[in-house]
């Protein structure tokens, strides 16, 4: 039974052995979402000739992992009958079609390939067989936030940072020319589902994570200003006491300081980014006097999980009051608190020792926060009792 489907071009074989320098990261299947798959795919290198007796192979022993998970940040989603935004995909150079990585249950715990064309199941390899499975789960990347790699291996290995399928047997994703499957540390091969069989390959590649970034930076940041959203309300800022003792109606100079805090800040939504470490180049948001928005100059500050820019503002508000006749009252410095918030999008960039730099567009709510249209006024009064009254008072 030939393995290549006789429609394939010659030139799909010359591929195998050459290795595809990229994957375009959205191939066009209509009606399904979130092909965009992995990053990073560098093509499938031509491997001997699959193996089928299990015989042949190490038995399994179902012990425990002792692997470190590749990366909190990916998940596992139950499958809801359409595929989501960032589901991990590989092509399958022998069908041309995407495969999505998925796990199942079934069995224990299996990994496998769902392709969409096929029909809602995964398929995985079981005992020499390929088995289906309707209830199962794919693999995400939210927001493409990590660098995803094939790395070649064999004979059960696994570079650092491959990606772990099971929970309690040391099961990861792989794939070989026939598309993807499990790589098997004890059983030390690759194994995969291929037209009713289980094939398995003592060469192959393991889907990794790229570990440690050297830099991590966000730039690019452009604002949606047509859905800003502001509030204020009134606050009192300093208070200090007036005093006339005249008959008359009298003018009175008082000095208020003004202590108050101006701060910009910006927050990603992809909950990866809250426990980043890098730098954010853009322009904060800057509130105007009495009232609307404008860009500051661009700036670099720190990103710690989010970037904040606070700005202290300390000054002295000489006044002056008309205080009635015989009265104490209170010299009162308001403002107006607004608070600012504006989507934006922008570019995260990250760099590692080894491969190129892993880039994402993220997405997050930028903010700013002060006090603008500062004024002063009259507060409460009181008469000075203790003061005989003015001549001509009742």
């Amino acid at each position: 039974r030939p393995r290549v489907p006789p429609q394939l071009p010659a030139l799909l074989l010359l591929l195998l052995g050459a290795g595809i320098p990229g994957i375009p990261a959205n191939l066009g299947i209509p009606g399904v979402s979130g092909t965009s798959g992995i990053s990073g795919i560098l093509g499938i290198p031509a491997a001997p000739a699959p193996g089928r007796n299990r015989g042949e192979l190490p038995a399994p022993s179902h012990r425990r992992p002792r692997s470190v998970a590749a990366s909190p940040w990916l998940r596992w989603v139950p499958f809801r009958g359409s595929v989501p935004p960032d589901a991990v995909s590989s092509l399958n150079l022998r069908s041309g079609r995407p495969e999505f990585v998925c796990s199942t249950r079934a069995r224990g715990c299996n990994l496998g390939s769902f392709d969409p064309a096929r029909g809602p199941f995964c398929s995985y390899p079981w005992h020499e067989r390929e088995l289906r499975s309707s209830d199962f789960q794919l693999l995400l990347n939210p927001g493409g936030f990590e660098a995803l790699d094939w790395a070649a291996a064999s004979f059960g290995g696994t570079p650092p940072g491959a990606v772990e399928g099971c929970p309690l047997i040391d099961l990861f994703v792989g794939r070989s020319p026939e598309g993807l499957g499990k790589v098997s540390k004890e059983q030390q091969a690759l194994f995969v589902a291929a037209e009713g069989e289980e094939l398995w390959y003592k060469w192959y590649q393991v889907l990794v994570v790229r570990q440690d970034p050297v830099d991590v930076s966000i730039a690019d940041v452009s604002y949606n200003g047509t859905a800003a959203l502001e509030s204020s309300e009134d606050e009192e800022l300093a208070e200090a006491p007036a005093r006339n003792e005249g008959c008359e109606a009298a003018s009175s100079w008082v000095t208020l300081q003004e202590a108050t805090e101006a701060e910009q800040g910006w927050s990603a939504e992809l909950p990866a980014l809250a426990a980043v470490r890098g730098v954010l180049r853009a322009s904060p948001l800057l509130l105007a006097e009495p009232h609307g928005w404008a860009l500051g100059n661009a700036t670099t500050v720190p990103w710690v999980g989010g970037a904040t820019v606070t700005e202290f503002v300390s000054r002295a508000h000489r006044v002056r009051q008309e205080i009635p006749a015989r009265s104490e009252c209170s010299v009162v410095l308001r403002g107006l608190r607004r608070r600012l918030r504006v989507p934006f999008e922008a570019r995260l960039t990250r760099e590692f020792r080894s491969g190129r730099p892993h880039r994402v567009r993220i997405a997050g709510t930028a903010w700013s926060e002060g006090v603008t249209g500062v004024r002063a006024g009259l507060g409460t009064c009181r008469r000075i009792a203790e003061l005989p009254p003015c001549p001509g008072w009742g």
